[in-house]
């Protein structure tokens, strides 16, 4: 007895240990948001840019401007005499080293200073200078274009390169083929590799932003400075920075709105955004108030325009899709001055489209899936986490359950991670251990608990006694891994036991009338569950009547005790409801395949029927009422609830029927495909149709039926709460995750790998 004692104590020790390390990690994030500064390394490029600067009053150009970067370059050399990110373990940023490298020894060398540090790099250039036409190399955002220039400027100031003439040829040839492809407005970014030759004048004037930046870039606002045609607004920027981050200068400044959002879309990445709910709710509505005045802040910059877009439609705010007409083109995009991670932001934004007319996002996900896959193919994404995310999202991204996504986050999830534009930097408001060590608390907690239900599913599989029936599919470790994969939150045991216990029970009964029992014990168990009696002398007919019979039974009456406590109300009666509503619909489909498809059904009939008994109504409906929401009679009942269920029931019947309509054929079944191909080939008039366009039309109504769900899980104000709505859009990524390619329900594949990351496989 004090062995057990002392165990218990034990256990809850470590629990109370373990929830006051979230409570503190908690406390560092919110702290973290809340006060707003953002963390970003200082970038040795741009703080060269700077440094070059002249000091405006000597016509001569005698004095740097800002000789506290001068200083700075000089007190920052990396032990190997580079500059840049010292980033170990890190080979695919050679090629930006050199960038930084030479840029800073260009301005050492204009003002004569930092001699030692200029034969270090010297020789670090030496060592490295086959990384400028690597291309498994990460290159930074116009460095064909900008590391040619600035060899041109190191013979003007007469610093000896230790180059070849063979690549020096190569690089130019490169430089001049990327500059002669791109349209002028499309290279301002880069301005500082074009020099003389681009228009300073007219980029002062149309690109100037209201910071006194070109393109929130200190590297280029100092070129123009440099070129002589800065004005008072670029130099008030620039001393700016420099009295801002204390001697050097970011890559890109200001970086708040789109860092922000980053946060908020990293959070929710890893699993962790319900700790902090309310400050990513300020975070949004801030950005919509930005985005309804049309901020430069958002629609000068690409990624954070998607971003913003992608995040604040998801969040319910009214954003138009005409804001991102400007990439609707790959043409209108400079693909040399855009980084992959700004093209995988469009592509994210494309995807979520929800109203028929949005065919700029229709535009948008046409190029940049085609772009991206491209990347793949030609195996030039060299960042490795970069293109296993690439791959991941252009694989079956409507299908990418939550806790699946927040696993392979985690797994991914970089705290010495860094973006690449002119040059690499750190963000780590965004990259750090505080984000890192609690999604692994979060997830350590989840997948616990996660495995304790498991257990508990498997012993009410065993109690209910479906174990003993010799026919049909087992399906409780795939229902638990479904329902783990959409409820985030470890207090939600609930609401996945209560989902996974019924998908369990539609499966099994479902077999039961498609394949084992005989029309009789189908009409036998729907009239036992019509009359809702447990009598000890009741005629089940069969074994197997009676074994399903009792295990709805005893499961609704268990569930229906925990509603009532959860929601203060009986429930029973829309629970049995369900119950009755799902057997009719199955008995009438039985009806279809035992009189037999004449080729009269006609599809909305046969939708009207199998709506109800892809199962998608009864586990939401059931599973809502244990969410921690009050839930009044009136919003189950609702129309709204009502539509929600038959759009992402539409969208599940007809996902499952795309994958099966051949096997289905073969058993003699009818199916949406089947129904198509008989109505056309009835019309001889037309012709038959063919199977392709048969499948084509069955997807157009996927994709009608997916916008329409999530249009009303979006729109705010409605009759039922957020959460509740989510749970059906999250029943709708279940539908593309089990049938985008094959049967993962019934036969399992890539879900058995998903499977045991999520609940047995520690992180590592």
């Amino acid at each position: 007895m004090f062995f057990f004692l002392f165990l218990r104590t034990v256990a809850f020790e470590a629990a109370n240990f373990l929830f006051q390390s979230i409570q503190k990690s908690v406390g560092k994030i919110r702290e973290r948001i809340t006060n707003g500064k953002v963390e970003i390394s200082p970038s040795a490029y741009d703080t060269a840019w700077v440094a070059m600067v002249p000091e405006r009053e000597y016509s001569g150009g005698g004095k740097p401007c800002f000789p506290e970067c001068l200083d700075w370059i000089i007190a920052n050399q990396n032990p190997d005499g580079s500059w840049g990110l010292n980033y170990p373990g890190q080979p695919a940023l050679v090629k930006d080293s050199l960038s930084c490298t030479l840029a800073c020894l260009l301005a050492l060398r204009k003002w004569n200073v930092g001699h030692q540090q200029l034969h270090k790099g010297l020789e670090f250039i030496r060592a490295n200078i086959w990384a400028a036409s690597d291309k498994d190399q990460l290159s930074p955002i116009g460095f064909a274009a900008i590391f040619p220039m600035m060899v041109n400027y190191a013979n003007e100031l007469r610093l000896t390169l230790p180059f070849n003439q063979d690549l020096l040829d190569s690089t130019f040839r490169i430089r001049h083929s990327e500059i002669k492809s791109e349209k002028n407005p499309n290279l301002g970014y880069i301005a500082e590799g074009l020099g003389e030759s681009l228009d300073w004048k007219n980029i002062i004037s149309t690109k100037q932003r209201r910071n006194g930046s070109l393109f929130n870039s200190p590297a280029t606002t100092a070129a123009a400075l440099i070129h002589g045609q800065g004005n008072d607004k670029c130099f008030e920027y620039l001393q700016s920075l420099v009295k801002s981050f204390e001697s050097s200068v970011p890559s890109i400044y200001p970086l708040d709105v789109y860092t922000r959002l980053c946060l908020v879309d990293t959070l929710q990445g890893l699993g962790i955004d319900r700790h902090f709910e309310s400050e990513i709710d300020s975070i949004l509505e801030e950005t919509y108030r930005l985005w309804q005045r049309k901020e430069e802040d958002i629609f000068a910059d690409t990624a954070c325009c998607a971003v913003a877009f992608r995040l604040l439609r998801i969040g319910g705010f009214e954003v138009s899709s005409d804001e991102l007409a400007s990439y609707a083109e790959q043409d209108h995009i400079s693909l040399h001055t855009t980084g992959l991670s700004t093209i995988l932001e469009l592509y994210r934004a494309s995807q979520i489209r929800i109203y028929e007319e949005e065919t700029i996002l229709d535009a948008i996900n046409v190029w940049t899936t085609t772009f991206l896959k491209q990347q793949l193919l030609s195996k030039t994404i060299p960042h490795n986490k970069l293109r296993k995310q690439v791959e991941y999202e252009l694989k079956n991204f409507h299908g990418i359950l939550d806790r699946v996504g927040n696993r392979r986050s985690v797994d991914l999830y970089d705290v010495n991670g860094y973006h690449i534009m002119k040059s690499a930097y750190r963000c780590h408001t965004i990259n750090n251990e505080d984000f890192l060590l609690l999604s692994r608390q979060d997830f350590h907690i989840c997948q616990a608990q996660h495995r304790k239900e498991l257990q508990q599913l498997e012993r009410w599989y065993t109690d209910c006694r479906l174990d003993s029936l010799n026919y049909g599919r087992n399906v409780v470790h795939v229902a638990h891994f479904l329902t783990c994969a959409i409820f985030d939150d470890a207090r939600l045991s609930d609401a996945r036991l209560s989902y996974a216990k019924t998908i369990v029970l539609v499966t099994r009964i479902d077999d039961f009338f498609d394949h084992y029992g005989s029309r009789e014990e189908s009409n036998k168990i729907l009239e036992l569950v019509k009359e809702w009696d447990e009598k000890a002398c009741v005629n089940y007919g069969s074994r197997e009547v009676e074994v399903l019979f009792t295990a709805v039974y005893d499961t609704v009456n268990e569930l229906s005790e925990k509603a009532y406590a959860e929601q203060g109300r009986c429930v029973k009666h829309l629970f049995v409801g369900l119950w009755v509503e799902i057997l009719t619909s199955f008995t009438k489909e039985t009806d279809l395949w035992i009189e037999g498809d004449d080729g009269t059904t006609t599809l909305d009939e046969y939708l009207s029927i199998t709506w109800v008994s892809i199962g998608c109504r009864i586990c939401i409906l059931t599973s809502m009422h244990f969410l921690g929401i009050k839930l009044s009679e009136e919003m189950v009942s609702s129309q709204e609830c009502t539509s929600l269920c038959v759009h992402v029931s539409t969208v599940d019947r007809l996902l499952n029927d795309l994958q099966t309509f051949q096997k289905e054929q073969e058993e003699r079944k009818i199916n949406s495909v089947s129904i198509l191909l008989k109505a056309e080939a009835r019309n001889k008039d037309k012709g038959a149709v063919e199977e392709e366009q048969a499948v084509s039309k069955i997807q157009k109504m996927v994709e009608y039926n997916r916008r329409k769900l999530l249009q009303m899980v979006y729109r705010r104000g409605t009759i039922l709460p957020r959460k509740c709505k989510d749970v059906f859009s999250k029943t709708c990524k279940i539908g593309y995750y089990l049938y985008s390619a094959g049967d993962e329900f019934t036969s399992p594949q890539e879900m058995m790998e998903d499977m045991r990351s999520l609940i047995h496989q520690p992180l590592s």
